[in-house]
């Protein structure tokens, strides 16, 4: 008997208009797996994560977590947004950031209380930013602002996270950082999910690649997924090849599904 996937899809197309974002994804997730997103720029990265988190409706196929179709955003699957698309002038201070992941938990009415705060600067100690609760976001560095995205992501306690561009223009101890948070949040039985356009993190921090640019080109372990003929396929000619090919193919390769 074969037990539901924590997140999947499938024939999953997104379009805008007259513009087709995705087109026939058929992607499993499962439980305690670190997964890269890997594409070019306009690959459908992005949209793919919005789609897995219920922010974008399907314009075919579906997405299932935990078996039950996604028809909105749930609790259980937290979307880390790209920085580049964060206001940071805006007037918050760090710890009501972090704070804001609590919002889909409670009423308007209700609001946060000492035991909320204390969780809140628990989760910015596990990544080094309790001592900027009290400072504006946006007078942190780009590397700071990643870190209190992923305290606000800890501190919602889902089963899936999704991250977009994580490892886009931070320093090399929030790239350790993150390395190490997915693994200890696999080890939890969390599935993550992040998308990257830079193949060596690819490699480096995923259990399993997805290759895709507006379909699914190839699926499976990193060394097995990153051949010359896979990212020729991603990326055409600018290409480069940082992990040699391994003996065993990919599953779901070509624009077929992945079941």
């Amino acid at each position: 008997m074969t037990t539901a996937a924590r997140l999947e899809t499938e024939d999953l197309g997104v379009h805008f208009g007259a513009r087709s974002a995705l087109e026939a994804v058929s992607i499993r997730l499962d439980p305690a797996e670190t997964v890269g997103l890997v594409g070019p720029n306009g690959a459908g990265k992005s949209t793919l994560l919005k789609a897995l988190a219920g922010m974008l409706p399907p314009s075919h196929g579906v997405v299932r977590l935990d078996g039950v179709l996604v028809r909105r955003p749930n609790p259980a699957v937290v979307y880390v947004p790209q920085r580049t698309g964060v206001d940071w002038s805006f007037p918050v201070s760090v710890l009501d950031v972090v704070l804001m992941g609590q919002l889909r938990r409670r009423t308007r009415f209700l609001g946060f209380g000492a035991a909320d705060r204390e969780a809140a600067v628990a989760a910015l100690e596990r990544v080094g930013m309790d001592r900027f609760a009290g400072v504006q976001i946006g007078q942190l560095s780009g590397g700071q602002q990643q870190r209190v995205f992923l305290a606000r992501a800890l501190l919602q306690d889902g089963a899936v996270f999704l991250l977009d561009e994580p490892f886009a223009g931070v320093d090399i101890p929030t790239q350790e950082l993150l390395i190490d948070l997915f693994d200890r949040l696999g080890k939890a039985g969390k599935t993550i999910v992040y998308a990257t356009h830079d193949l060596a993190h690819a490699s480096r921090s995923s259990d399993r690649v997805l290759l895709v640019n507006r379909r699914l080109i190839a699926s499976g372990p990193p060394a097995a997924v990153m051949t010359a003929g896979n990212l020729r396929a991603a990326f055409g000619g600018q290409a480069i090849v940082l992990v040699e090919p391994a003996p065993a193919p990919a599953v779901g390769q070509g624009a077929g599904a992945e079941r």
